[in-house]
């Protein structure tokens, strides 16, 4: 199982443990109170009973007195005594604002049907809500009545501690999940630095690898011109002079090698830098200075130079560089392409400065499109060295970009070729203006 889905699991330990928290606690004061309600009812029952024992001889005989002084004990201990008459009359109430008939009382009717009911209701005398218990004696009814409040008093207290000990379970699980998703999220970030590393890793002995290789095949041209050279003691002229022409280009080639090596590291020097001065620079002036150079190469290629636009953007820059970067896109275009024309433009588009070098030639299969910005990587290895070039143009290119802010990209061309954008950012307050 993929560590991404591993993460998933302790939020969803989480919300289910927070959700059985939330029904145990809900279902067991459910139950609570209901015990409560049985309770309370169980023991209105009981004490209905002793109060219709008691005045049962009371009530018949009218002996007021012995009314008042069992209602006076109801009242100090909060309990409300009614007694009524066969009719449903009131004989006595302890509370003093009763009065009319209770007979359609459902508590009343129970009684007088079943011999005891109960019932729970808002009382329209003392205008809140009561549990009534009721118990015929003979052919009056005792009723007895204590506030909802009263009853609930217990399980409201502890409903308290139940909510109480819901918060703290929750916190609890919230505290697991915080710190389960802590670990994970470190988890994650070495898992990601170390996939990382081992990508730079295998980065690195390609890079090796290819560089190996690209020094050793001049150096192996040199190596076979120079003993060439050093065996025979008088070649014919033209031998010695395309030996010699051999070992030329050669050395040009493995220095060209070294020189973007070099050119790499100091980019890459640069970029971790804290701080690096830039000096404005119109970058019109540098697209038209790098077609002016390399329009003879372009000439000799038998490939026409076009700049389509070059207007006038001045940017904070390092113009060296950037030139760099554009003639390394440009003799890159010339060199591979097979391009008829190449074209250069400069565009202001979306708060960028956008350097292209577009071609109509072959074009770049989609499936080396995302490698050709990796160092020593080629396209056609075979054709590639056969036309010359380091294969660190286009690196060189993209740290380039990256040290001003920006970005390198290859842009497909409609109809074939392709199109390589160099994105510089402009300042919040540049200045540009048409030639």
């Amino acid at each position: 199982m993929r560590l991404s889905r591993l993460g998933q699991i302790p939020g969803l330990l989480a919300a289910c443990s927070l959700a059985a928290c939330a029904w145990v606690l809900t279902s067991e004061l459910g139950a609570f109170r209901a015990a409560v309600a049985a309770w309370a009812e169980r023991d209105m029952r009981a004490r209905t009973q002793l109060a219709a024992d008691a005045l049962g001889t009371a009530a018949t005989t009218g002996d007021f007195r012995r009314l008042r002084a069992f209602g006076d004990d109801c009242r100090a201990e909060g309990v409300r005594l009614t007694v009524l008459s066969g009719p449903g009359g009131i004989v006595y109430d302890s509370a003093t604002s009763a009065f009319g008939g209770h007979r359609d009382r459902p508590e009343v009717d129970a009684a007088r049907v079943h011999g005891v009911g109960t019932s729970f209701r808002r009382s329209s005398t003392t205008h809140e809500d009561m549990f009534y218990c009721a118990r015929r004696t003979g052919e009056f009814v005792v009723r007895l009545a204590i506030p909802a409040a009263r009853v609930y008093a217990p399980f409201q207290r502890a409903r308290i501690g139940f909510i109480l000990a819901g918060l703290v379970g929750a916190s609890a699980v919230l505290l697991v999940f915080l710190f389960t998703n802590r670990l994970l999220s470190r988890i994650r970030e070495r898992e990601r630095q170390l996939a990382e590393m081992r990508r730079v890793e295998g980065f690195r002995r390609d890079f090796v690898a290819n560089l190996t290789h690209e020094l050793k095949t001049p150096l192996t041209g040199i190596l076979g011109a120079v003993d060439l050279l050093d065996g025979e003691d008088a070649l014919p002229p033209a031998a010695s002079r395309k030996l010699f022409g051999l070992l030329r280009g050669e050395t040009k080639r493995l220095n060209a090698l070294v020189q973007d090596v070099l050119s790499l590291a100091r980019l890459e020097q640069d970029q971790n830098a804290l701080h690096r001065a830039f000096a404005p620079a119109d970058l019109g002036d540098i697209v038209r200075s790098v077609q002016s150079r390399l329009l003879p190469k372009a000439d000799a290629a038998g490939v026409r130079l076009v700049l389509a636009a070059a207007p006038s953007v001045t940017i904070p820059c390092d113009a060296r560089l950037v030139e760099q970067a554009l003639a390394n896109l440009v003799e890159n275009a010339l060199r591979h392409s097979g391009s008829p024309d190449v074209v250069l433009a400069l565009a202001v588009r979306d708060g960028h400065a956008v350097l292209s070098v577009e071609d109509h030639g072959a074009g770049i299969p989609p499936e080396h499109r995302a490698r050709v910005f990796e160092r020593v990587y080629r396209v056609d290895k075979g054709r590639s060295r056969e036309t010359g070039g380091t294969g660190l143009g286009l690196a060189i290119v993209k740290h380039i970009a990256q040290l001003h802010g920006g970005i390198a990209t290859l842009v497909p061309s409609v109809g074939g070729g392709c199109r390589f954008e160099m994105s510089l950012p402009l300042p919040p307050r540049h200045f540009s203006h048409s030639q």
